[in-house]
């Protein structure tokens, strides 16, 4: 009660309740106005654009968090008993069954039109090197004699077991058509536990419709859980995994009282981790997290965590692939970010840099990296495979990073910054200078569902070319539709990710106990690895946004049941 009366008297104080909120939105403006000058001039370059680009950008927070605090508050209120009361009889949004697969029937249906477009499957450039691996043919990461965990091993056993499937059915075009509409369900169910969880919390029902509606019809989210790429199989079980944690942070660990319910959670924890190589970390750190926050049946957490961190740090890697001949993916990945300011240091210092330490750049990353240096990627530098001769100098190199870091702050700043534009950045114009904001808005990717161009697509089978004549102007349209002024806010990356983020945690600070912070670890932790992507602004970024996006609803949902809750007690 006396956090409740606290809240009340913080609303009535807006002025002292808001210096934290004018401080975040100063420095998200400030980091937007840093990613701006990148884009427009190469280089960081800090003018008195950056200044009045800051004070607009603030502003425009501010904007986003009242409409959002509007909007929870809206979220939590019901609707009149007589409005709707045909739809409200049938959308219930009660706990069972029925109602589950009601919800999960009208996503898919709404779904069904991008299902029949597509056919037979939006392949993506990965899922097309983990296709070859299966079908042993050489790629960018092996000879086509052995698997590599470049891509987690995991999904490339999915897919290519549907292939099989496929070729059983006369066309491995098929099977993966089947792949398809089978990560539909599967997503389709993982987004209605979000609508129906919420509802069990005490979520209003117009919440609920908007929770389902959004996932049924924001387009973004139906094209890339049905698209054949590795996070469309990762993301059901992060959003299963993800309600489990807040589900043991609301009953102090009750839930885990059964067996059964703490096997569930190991499973869950595993195909996290087997499915995105990051998973394995996010679900790490959510469980320390709950270690801390919870008090009951805190051993069988203990458990959890301990059969997770051995099964995939060791059981697997260790074990598994060398019984399977499967070779782990390079160091390249973890250090993407380190290459790439490395490689910009050379471009701009190499004139003043020690001769050694140059020598110890180029053996890792060749003479011609400065060259290769791409401000909007680390791809181009980093490459795709690694030498294991390269380990030695690994020891050394971190030397000469830190000395570079101390020697050159702004330049690597800069290319860290560039790499992060995706989650900084706020599309607002189109044409001037080297801008472009179809790169910072989430663009549907649809021209994939051609299997005839996939690289050795005749070899593995694969000869449908789809439906291309209708997908490519379709697709052109939904993203120019998607970069129209205050449209391409709504589609932004940045609004989608950092921002999101930064409400949900102030809101959460404001109203909530902090004893129930944990209950958004795993979106926390999610936002922790953008951080480290080697490209943002490429297609490529949609991947890492993904669970950002569709954990947004379930963040939503514990906000306005939060709100409700506050606004019953206080009428009480």
């Amino acid at each position: 009660m006396y956090s409740i009366k606290k809240n009340l008297e913080n609303e009535r104080n807006p002025l002292v309740n808001r210096i934290v909120l004018i401080i975040l939105s100063l420095f998200l403006g400030f980091m937007a106005s840093l990613v701006d000058a990148i884009r427009i001039h190469q280089c960081l370059l800090i003018s008195w654009r950056c200044l009045w680009y800051t004070l607009m950008t603030a502003c425009l927070f501010l904007v986003f968090t009242f409409l959002g605090e509007r909007l929870i508050a809206w979220f939590a209120t019901e609707p009149k008993k007589t409005s709707y009361s045909k739809i409200r009889l049938f959308f219930s949004f009660d706990c069972n069954w029925k109602q589950f697969l009601l919800v999960m029937s009208v996503i898919l249906l709404c779904w069904l039109p991008y299902l029949w477009l597509l056919y037979p499957g939006v392949l993506w450039y990965d899922t097309g090197q983990q296709l070859m691996q299966w079908f042993h043919l050489p790629n960018v990461f092996t000879d086509g004699s052995y698997w590599s965990d470049h891509h987690p091993v995991f999904d490339t056993l999915v897919f290519g077991l549907f292939a099989e499937l496929g070729k059983m059915l006369g066309s491995v075009d098929i099977g993966l058509f089947i792949c398809s509409a089978f990560l539909s369900i599967l997503s389709a169910a993982s987004f209605a536990t979000i609508v129906l969880y919420c509802s069990c919390l005490g979520a209003k029902w117009r919440l609920s419709v908007v929770q389902m509606l959004f996932f049924a019809l924001f387009p973004v989210i139906p094209v890339f859980s049905m698209s054949l790429v590795k996070d469309s199989v990762f993301m059901p079980f992060f959003i299963w995994f993800a309600i489990f944690c807040i589900e043991i942070v609301r009953s102090r660990g009750a839930c885990l009282s059964k067996v059964s319910m703490a096997i569930l959670f190991i499973v869950l924890f595993l195909l996290v981790g087997l499915t995105k190589k990051t998973g394995i970390y996010i679900a790490l750190i959510c469980c320390l997290v709950l270690l801390f926050m919870v008090s009951r049946y805190r051993l069988r957490l203990v458990v959890v965590f301990l059969v997770g961190l051995s099964t995939l740090t060791l059981f697997v890697p260790k074990v598994v692939f060398p019984a399977m001949n499967i070779q782990e993916g390079g160091k390249q990945e973890m250090l993407a970010i380190p290459f790439q300011q490395s490689a910009l240091e050379v471009k701009r210092h190499e004139k003043n840099m020690d001769s050694h330490d140059l020598k110890v750049i180029y053996s890792i990353l060749g003479k011609d990296v400065a060259d290769r240096y791409q401000w909007w990627a680390a791809d181009n530098v980093k490459g795709y495979t690694w030498d294991q001769s390269k380990d030695p100098l690994l020891g050394e190199y971190a030397r000469i990073w830190a000395h570079g870091a101390i020697q050159y702050p702004q330049t690597y700043v800069e290319a860290y910054l560039a790499l992060q534009e995706g989650w900084l950045g706020i599309p607002s114009y189109v044409g001037m200078g080297n801008t472009d904001s179809a790169n910072l808005v989430l663009t549907v990717f649809l021209t994939g569902s051609d299997h005839a161009i996939v690289d050795n697509a005749a070899q593995m089978g694969l000869k449908m070319p789809g439906r291309y004549n209708y997908v490519q102007p379709i697709e052109r349209r939904i993203n120019q539709f998607e970069q129209l002024p205050v449209i391409n806010l709504l589609f932004s990356k940045t609004i989608w990710t950092t921002w999101m983020f930064c409400f949900a945690i102030y809101e959460w600070c404001r109203s909530r106990r902090m004893r129930d912070i944990a209950c958004v670890a795993s979106y926390a932790a999610t936002f922790l690895f953008l951080w480290i992507s080697p490209a943002t602004v490429t297609i490529e970024g949609i991947r890492y946004a993904m669970p950002m996006v569709i954990l947004a609803p379930l963040m939503w949902g514990l906000l306005a049941c939060n709100s409700a809750a506050a606004r019953a007690a206080a009428e009480n």
